[in-house]
């Protein structure tokens, strides 16, 4: 402190300098913050030293050096208890203004390196105390004198020192910091009122010559403390504030001049174009806001409060044109951006209110407060805003920020339609998006905007279940029209010669187009001429897509996308556009085609939803068309040997063949229940030879690229799609179980393990699965020696994954038929010994199948009653052995991998309670000395009688053995 206050007094002699000195003052300032902390935390050892206030130790130093230039024990001891009266205080820092910084920062970075301190110590509850009787009150008459005194300055038109103002401002933010902290941790209140009140004073000084000198700043404080702890303002700080920002005061009637500071303000920041300043005032707005937003839903909603009407209506009349600012929502003004969340959490508080304490007209309010709040929205949400961003060459971060601000919309909008419905809010936008007579680009962006929204409303619903908004889509003839020409108008705009404008536009444009076309699926299929006219428009549209960009890519996903859609939902009333969806996918699947794979297969899929619902002239004129798209395919694979990403895509869009010609449901079509057994027999037979002509495809294809897991992954994909359906379902790919083994051991033979055997594994799961009623314990065996424990062997052993692999598959038939694995062979002396060596694994997913397998070993409601006595005689055998193995594996296992087996040792004392508890006792002090801990387990495992409460008991058993702290 003696160093401290004599470089103290060499800078002050000359600021200017000696401004090198600055430094170390800051040191020896921190350093002695240091030492404050120690002796007042318990951290000083046995000092008697007593020191409760460096910012009055340190006016006592430097205001009388020749007093204190000795540095006895006696004096110095004397001077760190003796306290400085605020008049003092106040003349030490009005005497300099080098003096009246220091003071103000060494309070600063006394509380600064009080938050680090704070973040590292336990027991600090002292320190505060002492803080807050001596530190406290020293700081806060500084900082209140200096804001004063800003105020005074200001209103004489005097000029304050060099660096006076901000270094006050940020004194004032480290202690407002500082209060929050003390609150959360619940280390008492530092009471900021006296402050806040001055910083309220220099929020609204302004005058023509002198601006705004203060706004900004005391914006950015409040902005920091109404995004943490608004709460730290009292009751009437936050009224006056709220007068000062609305206008209006809720709780009191008429008007406030108040308000004058902030349209001033808000123009001054508009016409200088301050935009993140004007961003940094609606985020503090907006968060004030939010504090008082249940109340207002009370007020506004409710007969639980005597409120004025008028004011009400003026406080949410200035909401709502706060909401409506002028400008570009993002770019230019950040009010509406924010003020989504207040009108959501509103409207979330409108929707959760009991009914019985609304006033009686309170459903007009809401539906005209947010009927308002919609209307305002629908014009912000528009690209026409987003167009502007991009013209006035800002960086794609906003772009990405607008694209934000029109997803929480969506948000809004979706709560809103709660109160306001289909008859205020859906209706009303079906009908807007008709009655616009496009004439111009501005037509089209509110055609865009008002679908953008529709969208979302309408995707929460069943069109089909749904005819009132049917009904009022046919009352409304232009708006499919208008949604079509959206599509039309961005694929003129997309090419790069119109620039990136159009481009980014045209994207927005037809992803809105084409979204809501898809979610209208269910009424287009109802009007023939809708459904033609917009298959038209996807069709002619789609032609324009030639992959020459990115764009032109993602219109083209866009617009299969949609098709899809369509197809999947209408393909029964698109039978008629078989034809040309078969030209249309011939062309696309050439090797000179520029459409990408996703919509040569999406394509594919679409044209098989057609062909599965084509069922009226027999299954002889359905496999014809079949027959095309496999031929296709067929001379494709042929005339594209080389290229390994056609030959990929074209059996890929064979599996979207496949599983488009599922049946969707339940078949309703009076024809084609009649007709079922010909397609069951027809399909049987395969007179056309299809599956034949498939398999020689795939085998084809295979002998070129059977290493190569991708086109392992599509082949397994086409031969099990009719493993999940019944046996008399018919379908073009019902292979019998021979011809699927014998693909499986093609494949076997010539994969590679790593990467190939997991889709071998996948599909002869599903051949187990669909066939297990003909299956033998023999049949198993033979799968386990030839995918397992035949050439693949080491690589199964030696791969967590392909271990992994072979577990599940062993599961999955203890899940379905248990008894072809425990009869089999190999189950005593394969899989049951090494599958308790994997209990050992290091791998989660190992040891979460691994486990698996044991529970249902022990626990397994598919037994038969001989398989009950196999398995019992084998556990009871096995029993000591899988209980060593099983608790040795859990002692050195993660914390995070008890779970599984906790839960195996709690199935394993439910169905063996006996045996399982002499296992135990036996076991567990062969695994650490630590009897207590073991007897402790025992009895909790036997009490919990094999509940959930066990995996607690086994949590504290394996913390106890591991010398880890017990939980509290």
């Amino acid at each position: 402190m003696l160093h401290l206050s004599r470089l103290t007094s060499i800078f002050v002699g000359d600021p200017a300098q000696n401004r090198s000195v600055l430094v170390v003052i800051k040191k020896l300032m921190s350093n002695a913050a240091q030492v404050f902390f120690r002796l007042n935390s318990g951290d000083g050892g046995s000092t008697p030293t007593t020191w409760k206030n460096p910012l009055e130790t340190f006016v006592l130093l430097v205001s009388q050096p020749d007093v204190y230039s000795s540095a006895s024990d006696d004096l110095f001891t004397h001077m760190l208890a003796q306290g400085v009266p605020y008049d003092d205080l106040i003349h030490f820092i009005s005497s300099s203004d080098t003096l009246n910084i220091l003071l103000l920062l060494f309070s600063e970075v006394i509380i600064e390196d009080l938050l680090k301190y704070q973040t590292s110590k336990l027991g600090a509850s002292n320190l505060h105390n002492v803080v807050r009787e001596t530190l406290y009150i020293s700081s806060m008459s500084i900082i209140n004198f200096n804001l004063q005194k800003l105020v005074a300055a200001f209103q004489s038109r005097t000029n304050t020192g060099p660096n006076v103002a901000e270094n006050i401002f940020r004194c004032v933010n480290i202690w407002i910091n500082y209060a929050i902290m003390v609150r959360t941790r619940s280390q008492g209140q530092i009471d900021l009122s006296e402050t806040f009140e001055n910083l309220i004073q220099l929020l609204c000084l302004y005058d023509s010559d002198q601006g705004f000198p203060y706004s900004e700043t005391v914006v950015s404080i409040l902005a920091e403390i109404f995004a943490n702890d608004p709460t730290m303002l009292s009751f009437e700080l936050r009224a006056s504030i709220e007068e000062i920002f609305l206008g209006v005061r809720r709780g009191s009637g008429g008007t406030s001049g108040g308000h004058t500071w902030m349209l001033h303000f808000m123009n001054h920041l508009v016409v200088n174009q301050s935009f993140e300043e004007l961003k940094e005032l609606a985020l503090c707005v907006v968060d004030f806001l939010q504090v008082s937003n249940l109340d207002v839903c009370n007020k506004l909603f409710t007969q639980s409060a005597n409120t004025d009407s008028v004011n009400m209506d003026q406080y949410i009349k200035v909401l709502l044109q706060m909401t409506n600012f002028t400008l570009a929502p993002v770019l230019e003004e950040f009010f509406s951006v924010r003020m989504v969340d207040f009108w959501l959490d509103l409207c979330d508080g409108y929707n959760n209110l009991v009914r019985e304490t609304l006033k009686p007209n309170t459903p007009i309010i809401a539906s005209d407060l947010f009927g308002q709040v919609v209307q305002i929205y629908l014009p912000k949400v528009s690209l026409i805003n987003k167009q502007r961003i991009i013209q006035e060459g800002e960086e794609e971060s906003l772009l990405h920020e607008f694209d934000d601000f029109r997803g929480a919309v969506l948000d809004l909008m979706e709560s809103m339609w709660s109160v306001l419905g289909n008859e205020k809010l859906t209706d009303i936008l079906i009908g807007s998006v008709a009655q616009v007579s496009p004439k111009s680009a501005e037509d089209l962006f509110q055609i865009e905007a008002m679908c953008f929204c529709l969208n979302k409303l309408l995707s929460d619903m069943t069109l089909s279940e749904s005819p009132g908004i049917c009904a009022t889509f046919g009352a409304n003839e232009n708006f499919l029209p208008n949604v079509l020409l959206l599509i039309q108008t961005s694929c003129q705009q997309k090419s790069p010669a119109n620039g990136k404008e159009a481009q980014i536009l045209s994207c927005d444009f037809v992803k809105t187009g084409s979204s809501i076309l898809a979610t209208v699926a269910d009424y287009l299929k109802q009007n023939d001429k809708n459904l033609r006219d917009c298959m038209d428009v996807l069709f002619s549209s789609l032609e324009t897509c030639s992959n020459a960009d990115q764009v032109d890519t993602k219109f083209e996903l866009l617009l299969t996308k949609c098709i899809t859609s369509i197809c999947e939902t209408s393909r029964s009333e698109l039978t008629s556009y078989l034809p040309t969806f078969t030209k249309i996918q011939h062309a696309m699947l050439q090797k000179s085609s520029k459409v990408s794979d996703f919509s040569k297969q999406g394509f594919t899929r679409c044209l098989g939803y057609i062909i599965q619902t084509y069922t009226s002239d027999g299954p002889e004129s359905q496999a014809q068309y079949i027959l095309q798209v496999i031929d296709t395919i067929k001379t494709e694979v042929t005339n594209s040997q080389e290229d390994r990403t056609q030959v990929l895509c074209l059996l890929n869009c064979l599996s979207e063949l496949g599983s488009a010609l599922i049946q969707p449901e339940e078949p309703e079509d009076p024809a084609y229940l009649a007709q079922l057994a010909q397609f069951q027999d027809f399909w049987q037979n395969d007179p056309l030879r299809l599956r034949v002509v498939i398999l020689d495809l795939l085998e084809s294809v295979l002998a070129q690229h059977g290493r190569d897991s991708e086109f392992v992954e599509a082949a397994c994909l086409i031969m099990g799609k009719k493993l999940t359906l019944p046996d008399d379902e018919p379908h073009f790919l019902s292979f019998s179980m021979q011809e699927l083994m014998e693909f499986l051991l093609r494949r076997c033979a010539t994969c590679e393990p790593l990467t190939g055997l997991p889709y071998i594994i996948y599909l002869l799961e599903k051949v187990v699965n669909h066939h297990r009623a003909s299956l033998t314990p023999q049949d198993f065996d033979f799968m386990l020696t030839k995918f397992f424990l035949g050439q693949h062997r080491d690589a199964v052993a030696s791969d967590p994954d392909l271990t992994q692999n072979m577990i599940s598959f062993v599961n999955s038939v203890m899940d379905t038929r248990p008894g072809l694995a425990v009869h089999c062979d190999h189950w005593a002396t394969f899989v049951l010994p090494e599958f308790m060596r994997y209990l050992s694994s290091k791998e989660r997913f190992t040891i979460s199948a691994v486990t698996k397998f044991w529970t249902k070993v022990i626990n397994n409601k598919k037994y038969s009653r001989h398989d009950e006595i196999t398995i019992r005689e084998q556990v009871l055998a096995l029993g000591p052995q899988l209980t060593l193995q099983t608790t040795g594996a859990l002692l050195s296992s993660q914390r995070s991998d008890l779970s599984y087996y906790s839960d195996l040792l709690r199935v394993l004392i439910a169905r063996y309670p006996l045996q399982s508890k002499q296992w135990l006792s036996h076991t567990l002090p062969q695994l650490c000395e630590n009897h207590r801990a073991h007897q402790l387990l025992v009895e909790k495992l036997f009490v919990t009688r094999g509940s959930r409460a066990a995996a607690d008991a086994v949590l504290e058993w394996w913390l106890s053995c591991n010398g880890l702290p017990r939980l509290t």
